[in-house]
């Protein structure tokens, strides 16, 4: 079991998105700064551009948080770095999250479903010299599998809901149920917290993350069921 009682995995609360709320926004280089301030672990999202730069940006479409309806994976870095978040901070780039956080913290990476087929070999190929903590984790049991192969003393996880996340009934299948665990071995998996508790046979030797904890009240009735929590919107 590489993640033991002893590992950050289980023992550093971990800021969903970095530190936001008020004036500071999700995903950013000052939500990281703040998660880094306080002293916790930073859960991102790893997007690539059609030129194969990294963003750390969490929709799929940028509409949200720009303005602009497109799809982040459709554009290239120049379209992405000339946009602004909420008409103030740029979309960071991965490189620019590695070099703030510069393992300050530690870092749970996920890396989003999307078209590029090198997007797993993109983010082992940025963090090759990075010396800080990390692990990666995906909803996407075959970018785990292929970190397995490529990296496999990369700490890894598997995203699972309960919730309904695709229109393919096999897909939701394979988010909620995890089958390729078995072949996959992850160190760690990360589940929604109103799917809580999950079978003993799926976590055997496993870490077990809650998301997203939105209140000490949501904390308080779901610590007993994992070893940690990814929260946004409160301080724990």
């Amino acid at each position: 079991m590489r993640v033991n009682n002893q590992h950050w995995l289980k023992n550093v609360p971990i800021a969903h998105r970095g530190l936001w709320g008020a004036d500071i926004i999700e995903n950013t280089l000052s939500a990281y700064q703040n998660a880094i301030d306080f002293g916790y672990a930073i859960e991102v999202d790893v997007f690539s551009s059609t030129d194969g730069v990294l963003f750390s940006f969490h929709d799929d479409n940028l509409t949200r948080l720009t303005g602009v309806d497109a799809k982040i994976y459709e554009k290239d870095s120049a379209f992405i770095k000339s946009l602004s978040l909420c008409n103030r901070e740029k979309i960071p780039t991965f490189s620019d999250l590695l070099f703030t956080v510069n393992g300050k913290v530690p870092l749970l990476i996920e890396i989003k479903n999307q078209p590029d087929k090198k997007i797993v070999e993109r983010v082992l190929d940025e963090l090759y010299e990075y010396q800080g903590e990390y692990a990666i984790q995906s909803f996407n049991p075959f970018y785990i599998n292929k970190v397995k192969k490529i990296a496999p003393h990369v700490i890894r996880g598997v995203l699972g809901t309960n919730l309904k996340e695709s229109k393919s009934a096999i897909k939701n299948f394979i988010i909620k149920k995890m089958p390729f665990n078995k072949f996959i071995k992850p160190d760690f998996i990360s589940y929604n917290h109103t799917g809580l508790p999950l079978n003993s046979k799926k976590t055997k030797d496993k870490a077990l993350l809650a998301w997203t904890i939105t209140s000490q009240s949501q904390l308080d009735k779901i610590k007993n069921l994992c070893d940690n929590v990814i929260f946004e919107k409160f301080i724990p």
